[in-house]
């Protein structure tokens, strides 16, 4: 086992190449099997351009393992099942994985009560597994699989075993896990049969401590913007004692010190920590609302292990046990208990409540509304009364299928422009001009990892409609949340926690459910609530009967597998036919997107009637005021 701890100590020199290109994915793999590149292949309109690259196998044989290492990779599958039995004294445990199924939130029970140190593990893509063993690990498995059904997955117990098998052997590794920066990670490079043929790190980041910001620093930036009195108070984290990390940016933690045993949340963005810092200068602006996740209980900061400068790590707020009204629709419908119609509709009207409620902030709107960004506060006694409570205002912007065409096909033009190789550099030319011509100010992200204050977040096409609010009172970013609200009214009153409608991550969440109802099909809202949704979701492509503008989605996972939605079997599918699909997907959505490109820049010209569809469609949407009374005069039928 080639154990390696602390680079800076035991000198590891260089990492996996996976790792080095881990956020995008270097690889072109067969995308009927779930890869490291399925974002790339299948999920954005990059797959027009990676589709036309032809198929390569990368998963390793046990022969090429064999001739490669010289080692004797033989082994019986009988007694790899048998080894992956739960330990009776286990060290290590698994509290969820990242949607990309290979990072687990995995930790040394050593760390439990201890102050938080946010150090995750991960695996390396799916398409690097020797074939024999991903056939048996089936590590697809966990980036759809349910949270509470995690552990019983093979690739979750053979984890546990490697490292329960790993860590002892690591000289000091309780201190050096302890005392490694925030943020720092376990790296499996390699996977074999035997823990002692895997090459495992545990390697610091001291990036992420360098890059937080100084409460003072966020004082000096946010002087117009947060009222001193506002600010709430400062603590180290080592006053929190860690109890289990539920999501990659949620911790639950206590703070004995304060608070005694009730637990509370720690918010710590590891990537893109300006989302982090954004969300926590707009919570600090809005006015407190009933609805509202309330304000930051308390400003967590870090001393960087490296240079000492004490920076903003996350902050403290409320922890609501209830979880989302994704858990609650998904957990309603498996129990055949619908939500009765008066909490429907109390539900409504709450969440039209609080978006009138942010958008009256000069800066406010919120752009990411889904059932996971909602979460369900009752009294504790009973569910009989429960309310909604909007969080997550970090403005980065929302999943294809809950966005309005007219943020969404600005965002496909982003994507080109920004992510398309020299390979398709005149593609990627025309998708920056497009973007210059009509919205002006477009250029191309900063991937600085350095925060920098920017009003309203950082997505363009939302900011866009922001700075058209600003300047001339412009309702459009207001009808943009109202086609968002129409798709969660769908999900509320249909008992469906996913929309089902376009690509994008959302279809690596459900597995086998290709005989689900999907956007806009009706089987439970009321006559008069399905109008005010077709209303609301005007400009729609999935409302289109026209073949050539309709969005046709024709995918779903199956057997683990991205196959076409009326498939009978995995086995009737051709990859041909798969890539074929989301070929043509998304060359039509792009079709869309330059069409509505043509339409923005005919309102740029003075004296031009504008031509197209899209524009005059978002207009004809509701207000959320109209939508509020509309829903209250419904809630006092129903009562």
């Amino acid at each position: 086992m080639r154990s390696l701890s602390f680079a800076t100590r035991h000198g590891i020199t260089g990492l996996p190449e996976w790792w080095k290109s881990h956020d995008l994915g270097v690889t072109c793999t067969n995308i009927m099997e779930l890869s490291s590149t399925v974002v790339a292949d299948v999920l954005t309109p990059l797959a027009v351009y990676q589709l036309q690259k032809p198929v390569e196998q990368h998963s390793k044989s046990p022969e090429k393992e064999d001739t490669a290492r010289g080692q004797n990779l033989a082994w019986n599958r009988d007694d790899l099942i048998r080894s992956l039995t739960p330990s009776v004294d286990p060290k290590w445990r698994i509290d969820g994985v990242d949607t990309d199924g290979r990072r687990f939130f995995a930790l040394p029970l050593f760390a439990i009560d201890k102050q938080p140190v946010r150090i995750d593990v991960w695996l390396p893509p799916f398409e690097e597994y020797p074939l024999e063993l991903r056939s048996n690990l089936k590590p697809e498995e966990a980036i759809y699989t349910p949270r509470d059904q995690l552990l019983s997955l093979p690739i979750s117990k053979f984890l546990l075993k490697t490292l329960e098998e790993w860590s002892p052997t690591v000289p000091g590794f309780e201190r050096d896990y302890l005392e490694a920066p925030f943020g720092s990670r376990i790296i499996i490079a390699d996977i074999a049969a035997s823990t002692r043929d895997m090459t495992i790190y545990l390697l610091p980041d001291y990036d992420i401590e360098q890059n937080m910001c100084s409460v003072d620093q966020l004082k000096k930036a946010w002087c117009n913007k947060v009222n001193e009195e506002d600010w709430p108070p400062t603590i180290d984290v080592s006053e929190l004692s860690f109890k289990k990390q539920i999501h990659e940016a949620i911790s639950l933690v206590t703070l004995p010190g304060q608070l005694g045993d009730r637990l509370v949340v720690l918010k710590s963005l590891l990537r893109d920590q300006r989302y982090m810092y954004n969300e926590i200068k707009t919570l600090l602006s809005l006015r407190p609302h009933a609805n509202l996740v309330p304000r930051p209980l308390f400003l967590v900061t870090k001393k960087a292990k490296f240079g000492g400068k004490r920076g903003v790590a996350g902050f403290v707020m409320e922890y609501f046990e209830g979880g989302s009204l994704k858990d609650l629709l998904l957990r309603s419908k498996a129990e055949g208990a619908e939500l009765d119609m008066r909490q429907k509709l109390r539900f409504a009207r709450q969440l039209t409540e609080v978006l009138i409620h942010v958008n009256q902030h000069r800066f406010g709107f919120y752009p990411d509304l889904k059932p996971d960004n909602l979460v369900i506060r009752s009294d504790g006694k009973t569910e009989e009364v429960m309310d909604l409570v909007l969080l997550d205002l970090e403005q980065r912007g929302g999943w294809f299928s809950w966005s309005p065409p007219e943020v969404l096909y600005i965002e496909y033009m982003e994507i080109l422009a920004t992510w398309l190789d020299y390979e398709h550099g005149q593609q990627k030319q025309r998708a920056t001009e497009r973007l210059q011509n009509c919205l002006g100010s477009w250029e191309a992200t900063s991937q600085s990892t350095r925060y920098k204050d920017q009003d309203g977040g950082f997505s363009f096409a939302w900011k866009a409609l922001l700075q058209e609010r600003l300047e001339t009172n412009s309702k459009r970013l207001e009808r943009a949340q109202v086609f968002m609200l129409g798709k969660l009214l769908w999900c509320l009153f249909e008992g469906e926690a996913r929309l089902r409608c376009g690509i994008d991550h959302e279809i690596l969440q459900e597995n086998d459910a290709q005989d689900a109802i999907r956007f806009p099909h009706f089987d439970n809202t009321p006559k008069h609530v399905q109008d005010m949704i077709r209303e609301c979701t005007r400009g729609a492509p999935e409302w289109e009967v026209d073949e050539k503008r309709g969005r046709k989605t024709g995918l779903t996972l199956k057997g683990g597998k991205l196959v076409q939605t009326k498939s009978i079997s995995v086995d009737e599918v051709t990859d041909t036919a798969t890539r074929k699909i989301a070929r043509a997907f998304w060359e039509r959505e792009l079709e869309q997107a330059n069409a509505f490109m043509d339409e923005l820049l005919s309102c740029e010209r003075p004296g031009i009637d504008a031509t197209g569809c899209i524009l005059p469609e978002a207009k004809r949407r509701p207000l959320l005021a109209d939508i509020l009374s509309r829903l209250v005069e419904f809630e006092e039928v129903c009562l």
